[in-house]
C-alpha cells in the first residue's frame, strides 16, 4: 500500500532532481553569456577584448542579481548589450525551469502510478515460471513416458498462480500495459533452473503427492519474500527498470503479498481486482502534487526562514537533501491544515535519518522544532479537524 511517507520520499526525490535542473539551467545561462561576448572569428575587424570582457562581467552580475533577487549597487556601470543579454538569458532560464517543473511533476505522478506495473510484473513472472515448469515437465514425460513421476509435483498446478492466470482483470491489465516476460525468456528459465529449483522449500514442495490451497499460498509467499525481492540475481532486473526501486520495492512487495494473503480457496478469479496502491488516490495525489508545487514556489522564502534559524550555518552549504527536507516540512506545516504538526515533524526527521547525512536527524529536528514554535506563536499554523492520519 502506497502511504504518505512513500509520497514524501518521491516528492523529495523529485525536488532533488528539480534542484539539479535549476543548477544546470543556471550554468547554461553563464555559458550563453560567454558565447554571446566571445570574439567573432569571422569578423574582419579586430575584437575589443576589454569591451567583451567588461560585457561578460556586467551581464553575469545582472544575471546573478536576477537569480538571487539581490539588487546591484546603484553605481554599477552597465552597457545596453550586457543588460539585454542578461535579461534574455534570465527569461530563458525561467522558461527552462518551468518546462522542467512541468515534466518532473508529471513524471513524479507517473512513477507513483507505475507501482501497479511493478505489481503486475511480479505476478507475470510467477505465471511465466508456472508455464515454463509445465513445458519442462511435459518434455520430461515425453522423453520417458513409461516412468511414473511420483513425488515430482509440478509448479504449474499451483492454485494461486492458476488463479491469476484465470483472472480476466489481471490478463486484461497485462495486455493493456504490455507487460510480458517474452523478451526476457532466458532470464525466466535461468532463474527457475538456478534459483527456484535449488530452493529448499521449493524442493520440498515438489516432493509432495498433492498440494492444498494453503500450501500453494505458502510457497508463493516464500517465492515473493525470500527470492523475488531478495535474490541478488533477480533484483538488478527490477532496479534497471525503476531508478527508485530501493524505495518502491517495499511498496510493491506489500501489494503482491496482500493480494495473495487475501485469496481464499473458494475465491473466484472473476471477483479479483488489480489492487489500488492507495486508499484514496485522488486525495493522496493532491497532497503529492501540492507538496512539490508549493515547495518550489516558496523555495526562496523558506530558505530565508531556515537561514534565520541557522545563523552559524551558510544555508547554501547545508546538505541539499537537508534543505529540501526542511522546506518540505515548512510547506506541510503551513499549507496542510489537517496534518498535525507532530506528524509532520516526525515524518521529516525520519526522512533525514534515512536519506541524508548521519548528523541530519538532530539538525533537522532542532531546526523544525524552532520553526514550528515560531510559526505557532505568529499564528501562521492553522490546523483543523481531527487530523489526517497517515495510512502507514
Amino acid at each position: 500500500m502506497l502511504n504518505r511517507r512513500s509520497l514524501r520520499v518521491k516528492a523529495m526525490q523529485t525536488l532533488f532532481a528539480y534542484h539539479q535542473c535549476t543548477d544546470a539551467n543556471s550554468n547554461l545561462g553563464l555559458e550563453e553569456i560567454d558565447e554571446e561576448f566571445s570574439p567573432d572569428l569571422n569578423s574582419m575587424d579586430a575584437p575589443d577584448h576589454d569591451k567583451l570582457k567588461s560585457d561578460i562581467e556586467q551581464a553575469k552580475k545582472i544575471y546573478s542579481s536576477n537569480l538571487t533577487g539581490i539588487a546591484l549597487e546603484d553605481d554599477t556601470p552597465v552597457s545596453i548589450e550586457a543588460q539585454n543579454k542578461a535579461n534574455a538569458v534570465f527569461e530563458l532560464f525561467n522558461k527552462r525551469c518551468r518546462d522542467d517543473f512541468d515534466h518532473l511533476s508529471k513524471q513524479m505522478v507517473n512513477d507513483a502510478q507505475a507501482l501497479v506495473d511493478r505489481f503486475l510484473e511480479v505476478i507475470s513472472l510467477l505465471i511465466s515460471w508456472s508455464d515454463y515448469s509445465k513445458v519442462e515437465a511435459d518434455k520430461k514425460r515425453k522423453l520417458t513416458p513409461e516412468r511414473l513421476f511420483v513425488g515430482d509435483y509440478n509448479f504449474s498446478k499451483n492454485k494461486v498462480v492458476q488463479f491469476f492466470k484465470d483472472s480476466s482483470k489481471v490478463q486484461v491489465a497485462l495486455i493493456k500495459k504490455d507487460i510480458t516476460w517474452e523478451n526476457d525468456e532466458d532470464n525466466v528459465k535461468n532463474w527457475f533452473k538456478e534459483i527456484i529449483k535449488k530452493d529448499e522449500l521449493f524442493a520440498e514442495y515438489r516432493r509432495i503427492a498433492e498440494s492444498t490451497f494453503d500450501k500453494d499460498k505458502e510457497l508463493i509467499d516464500h517465492l515473493i519474500k525470500q527470492i523475488i525481492f531478495k535474490n541478488e540475481q533477480i533484483l538488478p532486473f527490477f532496479e534497471s527498470k525503476d531508478i527508485f526501486w530501493i524505495e518502491d520495492k517495499a511498496i510493491v512487495r506489500s501489494l503482491v503479498t496482500r493480494s495473495i494473503r487475501d485469496l481464499e480457496h473458494d475465491s473466484s478469479p472473476k471477483e479479483f481486482d488489480v489492487p489500488d496502491f492507495s486508499n484514496n488516490w485522488e486525495e493522496d495525489k493532491e497532497f503529492f502534487e501540492q507538496i512539490f508545487k508549493l515547495t518550489v514556489e516558496k523555495s526562496k522564502e523558506y530558505s530565508d526562514m531556515i537561514a534565520n534559524k541557522t545563523k552559524n550555518w551558510d544555508v547554501e552549504r547545508l546538505a541539499i537533501t537537508d534543505q529540501i527536507i526542511l522546506k518540505m516540512a515548512i510547506t506541510e506545516m503551513l499549507n496542510f491544515t489537517s496534518i498535525p504538526l507532530k506528524v509532520t515533524i516526525n515524518e521529516y526527521i525520519e526522512l533525514s535519518k534515512n536519506y541524508s547525512t548521519p548528523k541530519s536527524k538532530q539538525f533537522v529536528n532542532g531546526v523544525l522544532d524552532v520553526i514550528s514554535n515560531e510559526l505557532q506563536t505568529e499564528g501562521r499554523v492553522k490546523k483543523s479537524g481531527r487530523g489526517l492520519m497517515d495510512n502507514k
